[in-house]
């Protein structure tokens, strides 16, 4: 199979997957998740951090923004342009934004400062899959890939649990993560990841592992 192919197939049935969770499963996951963003060294680290506003059925990290703002960091948002790029603005208020390409909110440039990639500390990717060797499955359009061939700043992919494959199909072009969360798990580029087992499934606190 093709990888394009391979990317496309898997992009489907994660799709389904994350439409198939209930709005109070969305809601629980994205307070967890913005739990675990938090204690990140990379985005503690951090001044100026890239998030984004969520499209339908990602992963919501506005309460995971609502705190890094509480921390006093500077929270920046992508604006997709028409030649496949994005600009980067940190909006002026709280209700700077304006409904843009594919529906999603996007910042209001009128009402907003413009910041250059090479001045990110950190981004917060959104992705429709990834595995655990912090590769990350987008939505096939690039807009991301290109930003991060212009910046070696921090990355961090968050997503639901049902997002984590056992393989994500890469070509050459694609970078790892320095991170990936979701509400049940987090991974780090140093070989640990850090389980949750406050949940359904388990009993008890968080559990570092060394893999």
């Amino acid at each position: 199979m093709e990888l394009s192919e391979e990317k496309a197939r898997l992009r489907s049935e994660l799709r389904a997957k994350r439409r198939a969770l209930s709005d109070e499963e969305r809601r629980t996951a994205a307070e967890a998740v913005a739990e675990r963003l938090v204690t990140l060294e990379g985005l503690k680290e951090a001044e100026l951090v890239l998030a984004y506003m969520p499209m339908k059925y990602e992963i919501d990290v506005l309460p995971a923004v609502e705190r890094l703002k509480k921390l006093g960091k500077r929270i920046a948002f992508p604006l997709c342009i028409e030649d496949g790029g994005l600009r980067l603005f940190i909006p002026a208020e709280e209700n700077g934004f304006r409904r843009g390409a594919y529906g999603i909110l996007e910042p209001d440039v009128s009402r907003a400062a413009e910041v250059s990639a090479d001045s990110l500390d950190a981004i917060i990717l959104p992705a429709i899959g990834f595995d655990r060797e912090l590769n990350r499955l987008g939505q096939g359009g690039g807009y991301y890939d290109r930003l991060l061939a212009k910046t070696s700043c921090y990355t961090v992919v968050v997503g639901f649990d049902c997002q984590l494959v056992g393989f994500v199909p890469t070509d050459e072009h694609d970078r790892k993560a320095d991170a990936v969360v979701t509400p049940l798990l987090t991974l780090e580029k140093n070989g640990k990841y850090y389980v949750n087992s406050q949940s359904k499934f388990h009993s008890g606190g968080t559990v570092e592992i060394t893999i």
